[in-house]
């Protein structure tokens, strides 16, 4: 088959199965890396971006502790935002074609070190619609993982170039290796074990090419991720996880693709079945994650605790988190929800309460600081409340939310300058933040 083809085929076999629903929604650390992220929505922050972490732009949310530094991963979304804004399904359109691309690259690998092309594209398409592939393709932040892979990818492809020319000069592209590389550890760290992948090619191409040791070699090295954070996966959540076996399913496939013709077409058919089914449940994330959580062969919190955090109001429920908070961090987060339940059920003594407690928890917690302010405001104590928003922006003095509840402050108190201000900066680093741009639109006209 002629390589124009191949490609064409991946991509129409990625777009039956992972097509983007128009109302799919961001999930999980989307919220924190996209929709909250100020660095890929503003080009005078641009720069930003390669001095920053992954979670920096939303440093109350407690996941500073992660230093995670992915700064082509937070590039790559700057072009999804310029094109599609906050909606979803376009930045799922870059990922399906992302996935694409990565199994044109592994058709190409394959085809090249084995010479194969029927193995090659069927571990391609195989790989395409393995299961475990959804929370790549659909996840917006899912997205290190493939886009890792296709520079790993390219990185190999350009290594067996080199191999085939050692004896002619092939030093160019071992650079090209390198250079590929080094994106897709700056994508997304794992890759930097990607370099082990170096050897067992070289080892194929020059000495051994039994595929059933090549593939399990293939699988042990991008599993090494995986033991190494089992110790905290039960923890997070076994079918989230997942995704971090992107890279090693590569080798899981092609041991697959060696079966009879049939098996390989029935097992293509229930794979493909299977990630079109799980599409369904992308449109909402609480569809998602109840669905998610009726998966898990065991216990977990994570999924359980955003679903109470974020669609219950279930006050003993939320009590109950509270005592079996396994840290200060934990604890405040649930304080801090089990406050803004009794705020929305106008009990404001007992919203600051639980408020009062959370913060004494986590006293550098912006958000439950903005609580309280708010919840000070409608007990008629202003003196209080500016102290808790004056304290917020000490902890992060860019976090839009205490920017817009400062301007809404000084709006109250017939501050326009100051309002004017603290809204300006507020759209600063959330341009989608509509009620901060019409109350700055408000503020102007009484000027």
């Amino acid at each position: 088959m002629k390589l124009w083809t191949v490609a064409g085929l991946f991509v129409v076999v990625c777009l039956a199965v992972y097509w983007p629903h128009k109302n799919s929604a961001f999930v999980l650390d989307d919220y924190y890396t996209v929709v909250r992220n100020p660095l890929i929505k503003n080009p005078s922050l641009y720069q930003d971006i390669w001095t920053s972490r992954l979670f920096d732009a939303h440093q109350s949310s407690g996941y500073i502790k992660f230093g995670y530094y992915r700064p082509v991963l937070q590039s790559s979304w700057v072009l999804d935002y310029r094109l599609f804004g906050l909606k979803a399904y376009g930045y799922q359109w870059i990922n399906l074609l992302v996935h694409a691309l990565n199994c044109f690259f592994i058709y190409i690998l394959i085809l090249r070190l084995f010479g194969q092309s029927s193995l090659a594209l069927k571990t391609g398409l195989l790989f395409c619609v393995l299961p475990t592939q959804e929370w790549v393709v659909r996840y917006v932040t899912g997205r290190g993982d493939e886009l890792s892979a296709l520079f790993a990818l390219a990185a190999l492809c350009f290594l067996l170039q080199g191999f085939r020319g050692q004896n002619n000069g092939g030093q160019r592209p071992i650079i090209f290796a390198f250079v590929f590389w080094a994106l897709a550890a700056l994508t997304r760290e794992v890759a930097i074990s990607y370099i082990l992948y170096a050897f067992i090619l070289r080892n194929a191409f020059f000495n051994d090419k039994n595929i059933n040791r090549f593939s399990l070699y293939w699988v042990l090295i991008g599993i090494l991720p995986l033991l190494v954070l089992w110790p905290v996966i039960p923890k997070q959540g076994n079918i989230l996880v997942l995704h971090i076996l992107y890279f090693a399913s590569v080798g899981f496939c092609l041991w697959m693709a060696q079966l009879q013709l049939r098996w390989v077409v029935l097992l293509f058919v229930l794979f493909a079945a299977v990630s079109f089914y799980q599409g369904r449940f992308w449109t909402k994330e609480e569809t998602l994650l109840r669905h998610t959580r009726s998966l898990e062969w065991w216990p977990r919190t994570v999924v359980d605790q955003q679903l109470l955090m974020k669609f219950d109001d279930d006050i003993p429920g939320i009590q109950d988190m509270v005592s079996r908070s396994p840290g200060p961090f934990i604890k405040a987060m649930w304080l801090r929800r089990l406050g803004i339940v009794y705020f929305e059920h106008r009990d404001l003594s007992g919203a600051q309460k639980y408020l009062t407690q959370a913060l004494s928890s986590n006293p550098r917690d912006a958000d439950t600081l903005n609580a309280l302010a708010v919840v000070s405001h409608y007990q008629g104590q202003e003196a209080e409340s500016l102290k808790y928003l004056e304290r917020a922006l000490a902890i992060n003095p860019n976090y839009p939310d205490t920017l817009k509840t400062l301007g809404i402050y000084y709006y109250i108190h017939k501050n326009l300058p100051q309002a004017r201000i603290y809204l300006n900066r507020c759209l600063l680093f959330d341009p989608e933040n509509h009620q901060a741009r019409e109350l700055l639109g408000l503020a102007n006209q009484k000027n």
